[in-house]
């Protein structure tokens, strides 16, 4: 049902990815170390889920202070509760700012772009209401504030849940490979023959079941869990600049020696293996995260 009702604002999510992507290509250098602060490379994990978290429990305490000041007449809240909603607001900007961010690298014309716009919408529309009640606070009017933070909270509280809908039945920004590491191999096992794999040349592989990525540098070896953790992109088919390699999808850049993350939207290291050559047969051992 969530689809059918998000189905109608996917021109506006296609176009709101295209500008934002744009504006950090302008950027330039600038613009994509601000992409990796704003998705969370440097955290681990998503920066917008932190905030949040922030924005969602503030304002419960802040609707929570309201009622015991309106309905109970509690006497002295009125300034504690304008400097909770400060902050909600301040955390609200944030979230709409890593929300965009991580938005832009949705998949277009799908299902969780749909309903990543209207989550993000919907929110939007609920922090507009979180500025007016706070601007009211400011000016004494915290009676009608008070109604005013009210509504918005309802807007945020539909929202978070399409938010997780998002991100627990379609899996968007959390590790695309948490149950996808295969069987962990304790001895070296050979993959391919060595005479086959082309210096410098991103090749996929299988090691079992799991498809491993590997590069060669003159005697070293690498390797790397072949699907992006990010959204599964195949970095076989991606770039190589000096040590790193980056995802053709979405442009994740991981180091090829340990799989960390140099630039995002990936936040989660990609599974690596230990690699050697042994009688012109490439060996793998791992994988390792």
């Amino acid at each position: 049902m969530l689809e059918r009702v998000a189905r109608p604002l996917r021109g506006l999510g296609n176009g709101t990815a295209s500008v934002v992507h744009a504006f950090f290509h302008a950027l330039r250098l600038p613009g994509r170390l601000l992409q990796d602060f704003l998705n969370g490379t440097w955290l681990g994990h998503s920066l917008h889920a932190v905030l949040v978290d922030v924005v969602v429990g503030g304002a419960t305490a802040a609707v929570l202070l309201d009622v015991l000041r309106v309905f109970f007449g509690v006497e002295g809240l009125a300034d504690a509760t304008t400097w909770v909603v400060g902050l909600v607001w301040l955390s609200g900007i944030g979230a709409i700012l890593t929300g965009v961010t991580d938005f832009m690298d949705t998949s277009p014309n799908s299902s969780t772009r749909d309903l990543a716009i209207l989550h993000g919408l919907i929110n939007f529309i609920g922090i507009g209401f979180f500025t007016v009640s706070l601007v009211q606070r400011l000016n004494g009017q915290h009676d009608v504030a008070f109604w005013v933070f009210l509504a918005g909270y309802g807007l945020i509280s539909v929202g978070s849940y399409i938010g997780g809908h998002v991100v627990f039945k379609y899996g968007y920004a959390v590790n695309h490979n948490a149950h996808a590491r295969g069987k962990r191999a304790t001895e070296f096992t050979p993959v391919m023959a060595a005479a086959e794999l082309a210096e410098g040349m991103p090749t996929k592989t299988m090691f079992g079941s799991t498809a491993v990525m590997l590069v060669r540098r003159g005697d070293v070896v690498h390797a790397l869990k072949e699907t992006c953790s990010h959204l599964g992109g195949p970095l076989s088919q991606g770039e190589l600049w000096d040590d790193t390699i980056t995802c053709p999808w979405h442009h994740s850049t991981f180091r090829l020696r340990d799989g960390s993350v140099v630039h995002g939207p990936a936040t989660s290291r990609q599974m690596h293996y230990e690699a050697r050559v042994t009688d012109g047969q490439v060996e793998l051992r791992g994988p390792h995260d």
